[in-house]
C-alpha cells in the first residue's frame, strides 16, 4: 500500500492528474506539427476508404459467384437465410400471443435491437438488388 501512495502522492486524483499531465503536449509544439498531423489524419482516411471499396468490391465479386452458380444452393442460401430469420424473428413475437390461452406464462424472447437493424439491412439490400436486377435486365 505504501508504494501504491507514494506513486499517486497519497491522493488518487492528485497521483491521475500527475500521470495525465506527463502527456501533456506544448501547445507551441502542436502548432508547429498540426500541418503533419492534418496530413496524416487525412492519409490514414484516405486508406480507410480505400479498404472500405476493396472489401465492397470483393463481397460484390462474391455475391455474383454465387448468383451465376449452377448449383441451386449458392444462388439461394442468402434468400433462405433471410427467409428463416424473419420467420424465427416472426415466430418469436406471434406464438407467444397464440399460445397464451394453453401456456399464459410463455413470453418471447428478448432480442437485441442489433438483430432487428441486422434483419432490416438484409432484406432492403436484398430487395434493392432484385430490383435493380430487374430494372436493368436487358431481355
Amino acid at each position: 500500500m505504501g508504494k501504491l501512495a507514494d506513486l499517486f502522492g497519497g491522493n488518487i486524483a492528485d497521483g491521475v492528474a500527475k500521470i495525465i499531465s506527463l502527456f501533456k503536449v506544448d501547445p507551441n509544439l502542436a502548432l508547429q506539427h498540426q500541418g503533419e498531423l492534418e496530413k496524416i489524419q487525412a492519409d490514414l482516411v484516405t486508406k480507410q476508404v480505400d479498404a472500405a471499396i476493396t472489401e465492397m468490391n470483393a463481397a460484390s465479386e462474391i455475391i455474383k459467384a454465387e448468383a451465376q452458380s449452377q448449383s441451386w444452393l449458392p444462388r439461394n442460401v442468402r434468400p433462405l437465410l433471410l427467409l428463416l430469420w424473419g420467420l424465427a424473428i416472426t415466430f418469436n413475437a406471434c406464438i407467444p400471443i397464440i399460445a397464451r390461452f394453453w401456456l399464459p406464462n410463455l413470453q418471447p424472447f428478448p432480442l437485441d435491437p442489433w438483430v432487428y437493424k441486422l434483419t432490416a439491412i438484409g432484406f432492403t439490400g436484398y430487395v434493392t438488388a432484385r430490383t435493380w436486377e430487374k430494372v436493368t435486365d436487358k431481355e
